[in-house]
């Protein structure tokens, strides 16, 4: 069976306009774009529970202050790095995302 996670980053690395082109940046670009998908799908994830009337909110950083620098860095690290850890680990650490494209890439 497939894995879903690896097949959609087999598939952004593969079809991304960078990596064809041998550029490189295109880990970064790649890693960055499916980073921020993640982060934005978890946010959404979080406005349905808080629709439904779910208390979502005991499982963030939750920083209390006005300023924005705050609020970005409450934002970063409730949604940004846990994806970037995990997407690190799963795709690119050791350059494992040559073995995904090997075994995951259609022909």
């Amino acid at each position: 069976m497939k894995n879903f996670y690896y097949i959609l980053w087999v598939d952004a690395i593969v079809n991304s306009k960078p990596y064809k082109n041998k550029e490189p940046g295109w880990k970064g670009t790649s890693f960055f774009l499916i980073t921020v998908t993640n982060a934005l799908n978890f946010f959404v994830l979080l406005l349905w529970l808080d629709y439904l009337d779910v208390n979502a909110r005991k499982f963030l950083f939750i920083f209390e202050s006005n300023s924005i620098l705050l609020s970005a860095l409450g934002g970063f690290v409730n949604f940004g790095l846990p994806f970037a850890i995990v997407n690190y680990y799963a795709i690119f650490y050791r350059n494992r995302y040559l073995r995904l494209v090997g075994k995951y890439s259609s022909p």
